[in-house]
């Protein structure tokens, strides 16, 4: 997983090639005007999902993982907190399904968390389990977010 101040996110893109294709395409900016729905970036291997929702307390979000793509998320508006830890270790709870499988919520204290705002970027890779759009403070608040999923 990587935390990063967007500014920063273009020191990633020699991971791949794909990655290299969705840090370019946010450094073009216009992705916080587009509205909710998917979005083509470069077919299937890369593309956007913009959602607007409301943050949510911890026992309604779930932990997740992605098997054949990378997650980076952003904050257009609003801030969220995410939790995330590597998945080792943790029991299924949904089985996989197209690109997403579900876990039973870890031992308190074994997840690192994060604050997502605008301005920040947090990566997960398919052996990161993440839990995204916690209410900070148990205050809900509206979200408006980008998530660009890279094929591996």
């Amino acid at each position: 997983m990587i935390a990063t101040p967007l500014e920063n996110l273009g020191r990633y893109k020699a991971l791949s090639p794909s990655l290299a294709k969705a840090i370019s395409w946010l450094e073009a900016g216009g992705w916080e005007a587009l509205p909710e729905g998917r979005h083509e970036i470069a077919g299937t291997d890369v593309y956007a999902l913009v959602s607007r929702y409301t943050s949510k307390a911890p026992e309604e979000a779930r932990y997740e993982t992605h098997r054949d793509y990378i997650d980076i998320q952003l904050v257009v508006s609003g801030r969220e907190t995410v939790e995330a830890r590597s998945a080792v270790g943790l029991s299924v709870s949904v089985p996989y399904k197209p690109d997403i499988e579900f876990y039973a919520f870890p031992e308190k204290g074994t997840c690192h968390e994060f604050l997502l705002v605008p301005g920040t970027a947090l990566v997960f890779f398919p052996e990161d389990a993440h839990r995204p759009g916690l209410a900070r403070d148990g205050a809900p608040e509206p979200i408006h977010k980008v998530v660009i999923k890279v094929a591996v």
